[in-house]
């Protein structure tokens, strides 16, 4: 394996310049049909994969992973069917990687390529581009991002792991020394001792936390630190590269972009954040935020909504199921559904006695 040590640099304005390879959506999602067969859904073909119903699954932007009938572990990626074992203990995908244990190892899937990253696995954190665990044999701290395997910290002399918190392509982690550090496009920065952090989030190119004594709110963001409020927020969440937060004056605000908007002058009933999307209620009126974009969708905050990438997806008051895609909302059926999945940015849903649909830029396609 080829590790690379990192030590942390000084100030923050001398990071090089890395990037990471993009993987565009492959559109994937996955039908039963009438005789349980399983289809997988490729942006507008599909290939009959399994004979029988799946015993788990997870999709994200890339790939489907699952476990087949019988227990087997295959990853459905770029148009082939990888059979990867014939058991895992667990497993999760991000849009770009699938963490994969097996007992106490730990292995990724990245760009179809299957890499050992230990046999002896305390704990582990996936994001998108980057997956964070525990080597419990060296007692180090690793990370495995852009197909590069990165040691964090060394905890030899504590034997433990202290607190971790990953967004899609950057990680907090606390040291054995006690400082709190950020891994960005392979270089880590020492930000604070540890215990002046009073609440942190993650997201992508963007780590906000509140430091003590005077608890004043910071960003990281794409490798600059910037001070966002002189007061506390009472509450934060971040999305890709924006955070979403309650100021001291119960103020709805979004930074993005290097700038700061007040959403909401009123406070908000509720707000929540994933991926491109925020979305949020103010009088009892659901609205969404959209890289500075605010749309009004209902009158009314839906009972059950769901939201990946830029798309959001609700049951309205009449049982339709809308479809919001960052420019508008449209109805995409009126049968009474009873269940609906976003994966990537397909909406897949159920109705009526084993029916089937996906929606997909602007199609519906049905599993008979």
């Amino acid at each position: 394996m080829n590790i690379k040590s990192i030590f942390s640099l000084c100030p923050l304005s001398i990071i090089g310049i890395f990037w990471a390879t993009s993987v565009h959506s492959q559109d994937i999602s996955f039908f039963n049909d009438y005789l349980n067969n399983v289809e997988v859904f490729n942006a507008g073909n599909t290939k009959q994969i399994e004979h029988l119903p799946l015993k788990s699954y997870s999709i994200s932007n890339n790939m489907l992973a699952y476990e087949d009938n019988s227990g087997n572990f295959k990853i459905y990626y770029n148009h082939y069917l990888h059979q990867i074992s014939s058991f895992t203990s667990s497993y999760k995908t991000s849009d770009n990687l699938a963490a994969i244990k097996m007992n106490t190892q730990l292995k990724v899937f990245d760009d179809g390529s299957i890499k050992s990253l230990t046999i002896n696995l305390t704990d582990y954190f996936l994001g998108d581009d980057i997956l964070v665990w525990f080597d419990d044999y060296e007692k180090r701290l690793k990370a495995y991002y852009n197909k590069e395997i990165y040691n964090l910290d060394d905890a030899l002399a504590t034997g433990t792991m202290n607190t971790v918190t990953i967004g899609e392509n950057i990680v907090a982690f606390v040291d054995s020394q006690g400082y709190l550090n950020i891994f960005y496009e392979g270089i880590i920065e020492r930000i604070c001792f540890s215990e002046r952090v009073k609440s942190i989030s993650a997201g992508r190119d963007i780590i906000v936390f509140v430091e003590e004594p005077v608890n004043n709110f910071q960003a990281f963001y794409f490798g600059d630190l910037i001070d966002l409020e002189g007061f506390e927020p009472v509450s934060f969440k971040t999305g890709d590269q924006f955070v979403a937060y309650v100021d001291a004056n119960n103020y709805l605000k979004v930074f993005y972009d290097y700038s700061t908007e007040t959403v909401s002058f009123d406070v908000p009933d509720f707000y929540e954040t994933n991926d491109e999307l925020m979305v949020f209620s103010v009088q009892n009126y659901f609205k969404i935020w959209h890289k500075g974009k605010i749309f009004t969708l209902e009158s009314y905050i839906p009972k059950d909504y769901k939201m990946n990438n830029n798309v959001l997806a609700y049951i309205d008051q009449l049982g339709n199921l809308k479809f919001f895609d960052g420019d508008g909302v449209e109805t995409i059926s009126y049968e009474k559904v009873t269940d609906f999945e976003i994966h990537g940015s397909i909406v897949k849903y159920s109705f009526g006695v084993n029916s089937e649909q996906i929606y997909y830029q602007g199609k519906t396609y049905k599993n008979n």
